[in-house]
């Protein structure tokens, strides 16, 4: 069953999440200065015991939607798990596309922030990760109709 049109929906939607960490999100713009921003260099500051910490919020979250989703491609023989593990990676992108979207909306720069069309990835994303669902859901029935042929 690891050949089924699942798997390609699976490693679609896995490498569109790895396109949304690698290409430009936030473009900086002045007027002697530009400057893009990745999808793993979108960075939260956190204070612990006064310290500032750097974590790398965005590729937390993304890589955790493309270890799900790549957990979900071996995990054909257990069909209701790897459904569960398809909708973890479809929260944890659209997760990942609103951590990217809050970036852009508190970006402290003197010149224009550009939110770029890379953006809509994580959708894409969602869109492979909802018809992987459908193809599991649809070997599901098909396997539950072979069953009632044998009874």
């Amino acid at each position: 069953m690891i050949q089924r049109i699942q798997t390609v929906y699976l490693l679609l939607a896995i490498s569109a999440i790895g396109l949304f960490l690698g290409l430009p999100l936030l473009q900086l713009e002045a007027a002697n200065y530009s400057d893009k921003l990745s999808g793993w260099q979108l960075t939260h500051t956190v204070r612990i015991f006064d310290q500032p910490y750097i974590v790398f919020f965005n590729a937390i979250i993304a890589g955790k939607a493309a270890g799900f989703a790549l957990i979900a491609i071996f995990l054909f023989k257990w069909r209701g798990l790897q459904q569960l593990f398809c909708w973890f990676s479809i929260v944890a992108a659209v997760s990942a596309l609103a951590f990217a979207y809050f970036k852009f909306q508190t970006k402290i720069f003197l010149g224009d922030v550009v939110f770029t069309a890379w953006n809509a990835l994580p959708i894409v994303a969602v869109v492979f990760l909802l018809l992987a669902i459908f193809a599991i859901r649809k070997d599901e029935n098909l396997l539950k109709s072979l069953n009632r042929l044998r009874d």
